[in-house]
């Protein structure tokens, strides 16, 4: 068992819906995750317990929230080794409520967002709706684009947002109007969703996907899937700001995204024909050729020019040295010495 430091400051009232927790994973986003927080202390419905799960090599994001003050949550703050899924893992352990709801740290919810949410869970008398996601707003007047556009005329996915294509593909949710409701999908969002806390008794988020990473939700949707409904709320709405920082560099990212797409597609879709396998192929073409058409037009050509690099890389290295991990059981993995928000924080 890893223990982790931090400190915890008090609620200044019980607002807070008492039965739900929401976790933030950041790195580096002292700012964006200051204004979250004041943000969430306006709303109608807050949590009555936020835990933030900071990876950050340095103390500002804990010194922008020490000057937040009278929230209506109990606000815990975490010292954590750095990982997207590693900080959500870290986040289910310091959670204490039934209902875990997990945000990026620059999504924005709007009010009656975990009322809303939560209530679909209430609503499920049988229990079998695992994760509920939200509704991102940003993306209803965004074009799907051309990327999408010949995925689709090839056959690479179909256009129904949050299924799962046996190319390991999920159409993009951009141009989707909101809706009353609820709709089942294959594919949550990680960055705006909810999960009742019986999940994590069997399910951690897999630590394949170590640091900031592209996928990990949709491999996590997939695994899960196979003991619990998921569904997607057209009510419970975000705003997703996309902050800058906190994001790794072009080489990096590009060897990343093409491994973790083979990783994913190999454990999602066994049964998968050749078919599926040459639509692969012809999704990494498509996106190397966009890459490429970044390198000789685009701007940033020397982040363009590591992106590339990094994808050739990593197709290289899916041919030759193919991923692979194995998932251990779940159990608990870390606890907290968190201290009083007003005295200092053991740096052990």
């Amino acid at each position: 068992m890893q223990r982790l430091t931090g400190w915890r400051a008090p609620a200044t009232d019980e607002r807070g819906l008492p039965d739900c927790t929401l976790v933030v994973p950041t790195w580096k986003r002292p700012v964006p995750m200051a204004e979250l927080v004041r943000a969430l202390a306006q709303l109608p419905d807050p949590p009555a317990e936020v835990v933030v799960v900071d990876g950050s090599p340095d103390t500002a994001t804990s010194d922008a929230l020490r000057a937040v003050t009278g929230l209506p949550f109990e606000l815990k703050y975490i010292r954590s080794p750095v990982g997207l899924t590693r900080q959500r893992n870290v986040g289910v352990d310091a959670s204490t409520r039934e209902f875990i709801f997990f945000l990026d740290d620059d999504c924005f919810p709007e009010p009656e967002y975990f009322r809303r949410l939560r209530q679909i869970f209430l609503d499920d008398r049988a229990g079998r709706i695992g994760a509920v996601r939200g509704f991102l707003i940003n993306g209803v007047n965004l074009p799907v684009g051309a990327m999408w556009e010949w995925r689709a005329r090839l056959g690479i996915c179909g256009r129904e947002p949050g299924k799962y294509y046996p190319t390991g593909m999920t159409w993009t949710w951009n141009g989707t109007k909101p809706f009353a409701g609820t709709r089942p999908i294959d594919v949550l969002a990680g960055g705006a969703v909810a999960y009742r806390r019986a999940v994590f008794a069997k399910h951690r988020f897999s630590e394949f996907f170590a640091g900031y990473s592209s996928g990990e939700d949709l491999e996590f949707s997939r695994r899960m899937a196979a003991d619990w409904e998921l569904v997607a709320s057209g009510e419970a709405r975000v705003d997703h700001r996309h902050a800058a920082g906190g994001r790794p560099g072009g080489f990096e990212f590009g060897r990343m995204a093409m491994r973790n797409r083979y990783f994913i597609w190999r454990r999602h879709s066994p049964q998968a024909g050749i078919g599926a396998w040459w639509k692969v192929k012809l999704d990494e073409m498509l996106i190397l050729g966009r890459e490429l058409g970044n390198v000789i037009r685009g701007p940033a050509r020397g982040a363009a020019v590591a992106r590339f690099l990094g994808r050739i890389w990593g197709s290289a290295e899916c041919v030759v040295r193919p991923p692979r991990y194995e998932e251990p059981p779940a159990r608990r993995e870390y606890e907290f010495d968190l201290a009083d928000s007003c005295k200092p924080v053991s740096t052990r």
